[in-house]
């Protein structure tokens, strides 16, 4: 929470500074002036979004900097202090723009009510029904693993099941985003504009960025042309998700592959992550490393699902019993490998949209149904007893 304190006199401007740093529910930067001139350029500066104004001197300029406060697009509070309680003056700072009122001297506990009061207000709005989306984080630790079209493919076969306008896609992957280009859609808006209004970003804003698909899904799409233009940050991305999570009921999150802070952060405002990887050995040496780090972070199975894609049974290949044994992890899915997943890429199209009827499609919505809730979560890693003797015979 960026702070600003305007006054004239020290001993204002100093309890107001030690109770705002002395405020433990939120970070807090903070900012003084002893000039009104000098808070109101500092304001717009800084994008303060809580401004304290002594309005014990001048009250004339002070109403007419009060105003001009209020215009500022990031001051979401601005607080006047009076060493009167005067219902003219109070009525006029309101009318100026005042929002909250604190007494002369500034007392800690006065401070801390004002910034609980503005923390509220800066927290994304809620579904109108009441009810709270999810995020859906989809990681991979190994590039080329096929993460981008299972996100994809996972939010068209739940906009098909919830209807237009339920689900989101975000692009995330600050490297090399495609979720754009497999979808076949030509955005007007992209990530960087989020990113560039985050303080100020809400549901409508949000929504003003994202481009319809087709299956109802809303994207927000990150420019292919200049992914590198920007400098992302933990607090930017994390706005957006917690935005999204307020407007949408499912969030999909796809990411670059790389366990970085980034990614750390916004696994930490999941509700799940599925950890995608294949059956070959350096994807699941790079799987195993991950899960046993997201491990000693607090991440569980009943957080992270592990999703085998491009599975295909033949001599020499990792069986999925071995895969979970190496990974010491449950399998939540498994998705066989398909040529249609490549002709349906290449076309721009989600492989349960162009080919609903293939196993793979199939696979898809099921692991659809089970981040939903609506199929219960069983490892799929299990051998027949058949299977078993047969690798015996086979000797693998």
């Amino acid at each position: 929470m960026r702070i600003l304190a305007i006054s004239a006199h020290e001993q204002f401007r100093q309890p107001v500074q030690a109770a705002c740093l002395r405020y433990g529910e939120t970070l807090v930067s903070m900012r003084l002036s002893d000039s009104i001139g000098q808070g109101l350029e500092l304001a717009k500066q800084f994008e303060a979004e809580v401004v304290f104004f002594d309005l014990t001197r001048n009250v004339e300029a002070g109403m007419i900097a009060i105003e001009q406060l209020a215009a500022v697009p990031y001051a979401r509070l601005v607080v006047a202090s009076v060493d009167k309680s005067s219902t003219e003056l109070m009525s006029r700072a309101i009318r100026a723009g005042a929002r909250e009122f604190i007494a002369q001297p500034p007392q800690e506990d006065d401070i801390h009510a004002v910034l609980r009061k503005a923390q509220r207000q800066m927290e994304p709005q809620p579904l109108q029904d009441g009810a709270r989306g999810r995020i859906i984080v989809v990681f991979s630790s190994k590039g080329g693993v096929g993460k981008t079209t299972i996100s994809c493919n996972l939010a068209v076969v739940l906009a098909q099941k919830l209807g237009e306008n339920k689900v989101a896609v975000i692009d995330a992957n600050t490297q090399a985003p495609n979720v754009a280009p497999m979808l076949d859609l030509r955005p007007e808006h992209f990530l960087r504009d989020a990113i560039e209004q985050y303080r100020r970003l809400d549901i409508e804003m949000l929504q003003q960025f994202m481009t319809l698909h087709s299956s109802g899904a809303q994207v927000l799409a990150h420019s292919s042309d200049n992914p590198l233009g920007l400098d992302f940050e933990e607090d930017q991305l994390s706005k957006i998700l917690l935005v999204a999570k307020s407007a949408y009921e499912q969030v999909i999150v796809d990411t670059f592959p790389v366990l970085s802070s980034l990614n750390l952060a916004l696994m930490d405002l999941a509700d799940e992550i599925v950890l995608v990887t294949e059956p070959v050995v350096p994807a699941l040496r790079s799987a195993r490393y991950n899960l046993q780090v997201l491990k000693q972070a607090g991440y569980g199975p009943e957080r992270i699902l592990v999703v085998l894609n491009r599975y295909t049974r033949f001599r020499g290949n990792v069986p999925i019993d071995l895969v979970a044994e190496t990974l010491e992890w449950p399998i939540a899915g498994v998705l066989p490998y398909d040529v249609h997943a490549t002709i349906a890429a290449n076309s721009g199209r989600a492989v349960v949209e162009m080919f609903p009827n293939v196993p793979l499609s199939d696979e898809l919505e099921l692991l659809a149904d089970r981040l939903i809730g609506e199929q219960e979560r069983l490892p799929v890693f299990r051998p027949s007893l058949i299977e078993r003797l047969s690798r015996f015979v086979r000797g693998y």
